[in-house]
């Protein structure tokens, strides 16, 4: 990446000069201390690894709980000051590398600044070092003994509180208790797709900016969740005492708990999953007897076809994958009745039935949704609808993505449910989770909220074209 700043300033975010990255809420796809990687991004087409594709860079998983992703970095030029006050710095300018983030670029980021400064309370002669810029964060200091962050994990909702309160310590013990908010750098700004054309995103700070004071670390915030490649921070040290003003960053937290659940078996137990065992029905969905994926609003990754086939997914890429929204909300929030995400946004695929469909006054009796390897990035909930419909597949298409349709009357089959990382998930008729389970059915519309991936959906029933089928096995 090339900086946009001025010959006299310091790259301050890079690992060979002393940055680091103390806390990140969530690293699943990829740790946040590949951001401070000197190097360019690299991208391996077909390498994958248990979490999903392998970034370079700093990738959170999709965000289902609420709030937003969010980490802190120590800046660093290699350099104390005389006195032994470690260096704090004025920011410039920040250059931002989405590359290779197409579909799964964060939409939006801010960054926050704040001097660290030595405490002076009786503790204070155990920090004569550099130690007081890492020990006010809880699990930085073992972080950094790890060598990093570590992938294909994420902080508890309680690890996260924590950190917020000690950000919000170090911003009083700084500001004398004036202000708990550390000063905002960068407000919250759009990210564009990693393409080579649009990777680039560099960011001249205003000067009213610039002479709020020094800073030792930045807090980078994803508007909700998503991945940036490289993060580049341009300054210079700052020599006399800081200056701060205030900012605000609202979290929004809700701990609601989704009272309707599917039987779930998660594939990193033990025992075969349900559609590995005889049912009475076919599967009606199944390539095998017919279906077919017809249409869909997004398939950035995967198309819906794949997510007929009889056999288990193979990886991430054998499923029906779309992109992160780009206009999905700064902030996650939960809605307090159902506990699910407070979003209008959604996907949808269209699938045609096999053998006729489902019979009238027989109808639909089971359905199996599976999210097979998507760990970081299924999606928080799943809605599908079905139709019997006589117009042509274009035409049934056509209507699925308008809210209403004259020509073709979609009825709800599954009600919007929640649904958990690599796993089956079972909706038996017999239960109660099917509506409208005795009409005839010959096309669904799977709605995911607010995007992911899916490896397979099951829908079992009596067929209409024909009078038995025996069952396909995996």
């Amino acid at each position: 990446m090339t900086a946009s700043s001025p010959e006299d300033t310091t790259l301050l975010s890079s690992s060979t000069a002393g940055a680091q990255i103390l806390f990140a809420t969530d690293e699943w796809f990829a740790a946040a201390d590949n951001l401070l990687n000197p190097a360019p991004p690299t991208f391996v087409p077909d390498l994958y690894c248990e979490q999903g594709k392998v970034m370079d860079g700093w990738e959170t998983r999709r965000k289902r709980s609420a709030g937003h992703d969010w980490c802190v970095l120590k800046l660093g030029s290699n350099g104390v000051r005389d006195g032994g006050e470690c260096n704090a710095y004025v920011i410039h300018s920040v250059d931002v590398d989405t590359a290779y983030f197409t579909g799964n670029q964060a939409p939006r980021i801010s960054i926050e600044g704040m001097r660290v400064v030595r405490p002076l309370d009786s503790h204070s002669q155990q920090l004569e070092n550099e130690d007081y810029l890492y020990a006010w964060m809880p699990g930085a200091i073992s972080r950094l003994a790890r060598g990093g962050g570590t992938q294909g994990t994420g902080q508890s909702q309680s690890a996260i509180q924590e950190a917020m309160e000690a950000c919000r310590r170090v911003a009083l013990q700084t500001t004398q208790g004036k202000s708990a908010e550390w000063i905002e750098i960068l407000p919250m700004t759009p990210l564009r797709p990693g393409y080579e054309e649009s990777r680039y995103h560099s960011f001249a700070l205003r000067e009213q900016m610039r002479q709020l004071g020094g800073v030792t670390h930045i807090k980078l915030n994803y508007f909700p969740d998503g991945g940036v490649a490289r993060l580049r921070v341009w300054g210079q040290t700052f020599v006399s005492s800081p200056s701060l003003a205030s900012s605000q960053t609202t979290t929004i937290v809700h701990s609601e708990h989704n009272k309707h659940a599917p039987r779930i078996h998660c594939h990193s137990s033990s025992g075969p999953p349900p559609s590995s065992e005889a049912y009475p029905q076919p599967e009606l969905s199944s390539t095998i007897h017919g279906g077919a994926g017809l249409a869909c609003s997004n398939k950035h990754y995967g198309i819906p076809m794949n997510l007929l086939s009889p056999t288990l997914g193979k990886d991430m890429g054998d499923g029906w994958e779309t992109a992160r929204h780009p206009d999905r909300p700064p902030i996650v929030t939960k809605d307090p009745v159902t506990g699910l995400q407070d979003t209008p946004l959604l996907d949808w695929a269209v699938i045609k039935l096999g053998l006729g469909g489902a019979k009238e006054s027989k109808g639909i009796t089971r359905i199996i949704v599976d999210t097979r390897h998507f760990k970081g990035n299924f999606p928080e909930s799943v809605k599908i609808d079905g139709c019997a419909s006589s117009l042509s597949d274009e035409l049934v298409c056509h209507s699925a993505g308008k809210a209403e349709s004259l020509d073709v009357e979609w009825f709800p089959l599954l009600n919007r449910v929640a649904l958990v990382a690599d796993a089956e998930h079972e909706f038996l008729r017999k239960d109660g989770f099917i509506e409208n389970g005795t009409r005839a059915v010959t096309h669904l519309r799977v709605s995911i909220y607010p995007d992911g991936g899916l490896s397979r959906v099951r829908v079992y029933g009596e067929p209409s074209g024909v009078e038995s089928v025996p069952r396909s096995h995996l």
